[in-house]
């Protein structure tokens, strides 16, 4: 029978480390991978995930951008050498230099290479006057701004309220009338703007009559009443109203009608015109001419 081993240091020192390496079998996963760890990891996201959601939803964020904003134009403009010392303006009118100010959004000191261009022009041109713009920058230290202005062919009657129109019919509304706006034509009438168009078009064939126009009445949605500066009111049918405006033209320069003590010059029948005392609905005073 063999006699038992020996206990010896050296087989003391394997057994040893046979016991290290077998522990270290069990528990070798990565400490990331330990289910605590993945725990907290886990949680601290959570949380991060809220904290940014919070911030967001009370606006930190778009404070902190707004603030990074102003610091890189702030850099911009201690670097650059061209800085906004003057606006100049072509083609301005009616529009107030105030509202022009207040869409471009500069002041001087400003760096003019920081200056939004496209946004400056979408800008001016929400401005009820302006019908386009171009903005552009003239080195050194200059913004150079066009402007086409919308024009107002008439003033607009709606019960006591007055708006200025263009000739294609849209309103135009201002802080303070323009210069000249006593000279323009007067419209009343319910959908009178839209048709403003058709009545400076029947107005060309005529220069004579629409030089002594003072008012016209869009009337049933569907013709138009003349006034002159004399109070002669001249009533044109709803169809064919430039060969009736000729006509009248014609026996005007004939007859001298227009400047006659005739109230009504009623053309709503073809072919025949009656004279009226400026009684509306009055019994024609004159047959068909």
């Amino acid at each position: 029978m063999n006699a038992p081993a020996k206990d010896t240091p050296t087989r003391r020192r394997d057994y040893d480390r046979r016991k290290k390496r077998s522990v270290l079998r069990k528990s070798g996963r990565p400490l990331w991978r330990q289910p605590m760890m993945l725990g907290v990891v886990v949680l601290l996201l959570g949380c991060g995930g809220g904290a940014g959601w919070w911030a967001w939803h009370e606006g930190w964020l778009i404070e902190a951008r707004n603030r990074l904003d102003s610091v890189t134009r702030g850099v911009i403009g201690a670097i650059t050498p061209f800085r906004l010392t003057d606006v100049t303006v072509e083609g301005r009118d009616y529009v107030e230099r105030s509202a022009i100010l207040a869409a471009l959004d500069v002041k001087p000191g400003d760096s003019l290479l920081g200056v939004d261009l496209q946004a400056s022009r979408q800008r001016l041109e929400a401005i009820d006057w302006v019908a386009s713009a171009t903005v552009e920058r003239r080195l050194p230290d200059t913004l150079y701004v066009t402007l086409k202005e919308r024009r107002a062919v008439a003033i607009w009657q709606s019960g006591t309220e007055y708006t200025l129109i263009d000739r294609d019919g849209r309103t135009v509304r201002a802080s303070r009338m323009p210069p000249g706006a006593e000279a323009l034509l007067l419209l009343s009438g319910a959908g009178a703007p839209e048709h403003v168009g058709e009545l400076l078009l029947l107005l060309a064939y005529e220069p004579v009559v629409a030089r002594q126009l003072r008012a016209a009445v869009w009337v049933g949605q569907r013709r138009w009443n003349l006034i002159l500066n004399n109070g002669v009111e001249i009533w044109l049918p709803e169809e064919d109203a430039v060969a009736a405006l000729k006509q009248l033209a014609k026996l005007d320069g004939q007859h001298r009608l227009l400047s006659r003590e005739f109230g009504v010059v009623d053309l709503r029948l073809p072919d025949k015109l009656y004279l009226r005392k400026g009684v509306v609905g009055g019994q024609p005073l004159q047959g068909p001419v």
